[in-house]
């Protein structure tokens, strides 16, 4: 039997992204990622993607406006493609008020899941963008999936555009290049403010939510995602070694996933 192939979108606040899951029968699932886009540009791209003749099918994930998702959904199935719209991530929710878990932490824990070898396994997720959030999910010998819950702190870019916002005398600062925990300037202490927080903020989540979660750090896998993951990776590379896997596209794996399951 062929490889399934499924386009998945995944909609952000900011922007959105695309990638091409393929996988066989058998065979651990792959993704491609072919492309990310300002919301101004979604529109171009997304028909660009949809023409390319890679596949018929398409799912898609969203975190923003409602009106949003619907016009994308439409553009997708205009292009011929058969759309699987938010598909159930296959996870039970261990939460207060699950109906308020964002689809995007779901879809990262059920990709990190499929990355870990059969029976049980026990993840941390770290997803780095305009959030950050840190997630622990399990997966039982029986093959039960449990998003056992985690935190959501700002991340970098959201970060410095708040100081700047609230603080009429802060200077706009970007976040390139090296920095350093004692800042020279005002500047170089609101960048260090940013940078190095958010890798301390990190680590003592995923030290945390490891302990309440799993027991501690002993056999969990931390995963890192996220397109602003670079902020943070070496720090957790120091802290986790070889426990930490990063990947580019966990949303997009555990979102191609579940809509495989309803085709």
């Amino acid at each position: 039997m062929d490889a399934q192939r499924i386009l998945t979108v995944d909609l952000g606040n900011s922007g959105g992204s695309a990638a091409l899951l393929s996988q066989a029968p058998g065979a651990a699932p792959s993704v491609e990622v072919v492309g990310c886009w300002s919301v101004a540009e979604e529109e171009v791209r997304l028909t660009e993607f949809a023409r390319a003749g890679r596949t018929t099918a398409a799912a898609l994930s969203a975190v923003g406006a409602l009106d949003r998702e619907a016009r994308v959904h439409r553009l997708l199935e205009d292009e011929g493609l058969v759309v699987a719209q938010r598909p159930d991530p296959g996870l039970e929710l261990r939460l207060t008020g699950p109906e308020t878990c964002g689809a995007d932490r779901q879809y990262a824990a059920r990709g990190a899941l499929a990355l870990e070898r059969a029976g049980l396994a026990r993840v941390i997720v770290v997803d780095v963008g305009t959030a950050m959030t840190v997630d622990a999910a399990t997966r039982e010998e029986d093959g039960t999936r449990t998003f056992l819950g985690g935190a959501i702190a700002l991340g970098p870019g959201t970060h410095a555009r708040a100081l700047s916002d609230v603080g009429a005398r802060l200077p706009e600062f970007d976040l390139e290049g090296p920095v350093a925990a004692l800042g020279r300037s005002t500047p170089g202490a609101l960048r260090a403010g940013v940078i190095v927080g958010l890798e301390g903020a990190a680590v003592e989540l995923v030290r945390r939510i490891a302990g309440e979660a799993h027991g501690g750090l002993e056999g969990v896998a931390v995963h890192l995602t996220g397109g602003a993951r670079h902020f943070v990776e070496a720090r957790l590379a120091g802290e986790h070694g070889a426990a930490l896997r990063v990947h580019p596209a966990l949303v997009h794996l555990g979102l191609g996933q579940a809509a495989a399951e309803i085709r």
